[in-house]
């Protein structure tokens, strides 16, 4: 039997130096660099070598990285890749997976003017309140993929309206918020479908496969959930929310 690990990213192999233990990334390996190409993300010994047991079997990353920011992690990943928080899956050439092209174009002609639009609500409400945020759409290989707003955690929570009616906006319209991220996802940013479209692919090409899902946020239990086992760090959002 062969195994599959589906595995998200940021938080789960990498974080960010004020997320590390020990407060100041000593004794940590440098894993990702920002787009000045200074560090910005590490990894302890013990998520390194998770990491290559994992690159051993077989690894697919789920991120909601997009290509560029994906390529300036230092992991690599030879097979496919779910990138974009689901919106895009590259095959090893690192081109959009033929199928999936397909009902990408076809499903995300729609949202391009309904994401336009929540920006420019966001940032209005941005400007009137004062809020500590910056909002755009992000768009990879010249689609629109989500929506990202960061900064200050206490300034999201004063975004509650317009999440709600985000979800609202059609079924499967999802948003995702995790410390000072939220992303507000249409219905083909998914990374559950995504890692299901997937898994049929591998399954008809190899029947005997073994799926382990590994993930820390809570947005990551419903692609976790399609495989056989789910594995979490012991620091994350799950065991917060879940476990304790």
């Amino acid at each position: 039997m062969s195994i599959v690990v589906f595995t998200d990213i940021d938080d789960t192999l990498i974080q960010t130096k004020r997320k590390c233990e020990n407060g100041n990334g000593a004794e940590m390996a440098v894993t990702a660099i920002d787009k000045e190409a200074q560090p910005a993300s590490f990894s302890s010994a013990g998520q390194l070598h998770f990491y290559h047991w994992c690159n051993d079997q077989r690894l697919i990353p789920v991120t909601g990285r997009n290509k560029e920011a994906l390529d300036r992690v230092s992991l690599s990943f030879d097979t496919y890749k779910v990138i974009d928080h689901g919106a895009i899956i590259l095959d090893k050439e690192n081109k959009i997976e033929a199928d999936w092209l397909q009902l990408l174009t076809r499903e995300s002609n729609q949202w391009q003017e309904i994401l336009d639009q929540y920006v420019e609500d966001v940032l209005a409400i941005i400007t009137e309140q004062g809020l500590s945020l910056r909002c755009r759409v992000i768009s990879d290989f010249g689609f629109p993929c989500y929506i990202s707003i960061k900064g200050e955690s206490t300034d999201l929570l004063r975004l509650d309206g317009i999440a709600e009616r985000f979800c609202q906006q059609a079924e499967n319209a999802r948003v995702h918020i995790n410390g000072k991220n939220m992303a507000l996802l249409p219905p083909y940013a998914c990374k559950k479908r995504a890692v299901e479209f997937l898994q049929k692919i591998l399954i008809a090409a190899h029947s005997n496969l073994l799926f382990l899902g590994v993930g820390d946020s809570n947005s990551d239990l419903a692609f976790m959930s399609s495989c056989h086992f789910q594995v979490i760090p012991s620091v994350s959002q799950i065991s917060q929310d879940k476990l304790l």
